[in-house]
């Protein structure tokens, strides 16, 4: 069965300045302009996960990633090219990584608030995973079918299986992939 790596990491709002600068300087110029224009802590989100994505496909393929090859396409995911497939989330407290060399995936994170209704949440971040997983944006989240018991939803004709990707206390996650593939969770 095939493997997909799920990185996480707890957001606490602070991103060394030195990696910062060593991670911009190798992206494509759009995407680091970009970055460079976002606030504080998004831009600390936004390189943590690249972090993560780095150090993912360093265990996955045994060879840090030219970040140069990363592409940031309108209206689309973020991909690499040559592979492999990948899909990031963050929330306000966390960031999640999934890496894959056996198929297209999506992986969404949230965070459990005091009070909130898991289970509902737990539908969300299916959702929102497929869609991801499909390459499609959360205004096609009505189009979505999610099994009342989480292990698969549908996107017009396409089949995706879910699996929750235990994280870390006070978040909730889950990843899509079209096919079976086994969670491999790391710190």
């Amino acid at each position: 069965m095939s493997e997909v790596i799920v990185l996480h990491a707890l957001l606490d709002g602070s991103f060394d300045a030195d990696r910062a600068a060593f991670l911009l300087a190798r992206l494509p110029y759009a995407r680091r302009l970009e970055l460079e224009r976002r606030d504080a802590a998004a831009r600390a989100a936004s390189l943590r996960a690249l972090e993560l994505l780095m150090d993912g496909i360093g265990r996955l393929r045994g060879a840090v990633p030219d970040l140069s090859r990363l592409r940031y396409a309108e209206g689309a995911k973020p991909a690499m090219q040559g592979g492999p497939w990948f899909s990031v989330s963050h929330s306000a407290s966390h960031v999640a990584v999934a890496i894959s060399d056996a198929c297209e995936l999506g992986i969404d994170v949230e965070d459990l608030a005091s009070g909130a209704d898991e289970r509902q949440l737990a539908r969300w971040t299916a959702v929102e995973a497929t869609l991801k997983a499909a390459g499609s944006g959360l205004r096609r989240a009505m189009d979505v079918t999610v099994a009342p018991d989480l292990s698969s939803a549908r996107l017009d004709h396409r089949e995706f299986l879910l699996q929750r990707a235990a994280l870390a206390p006070g978040c909730v996650a889950h990843v899509a992939t079209e096919r079976a593939v086994r969670l491999l969770v790391q710190p």
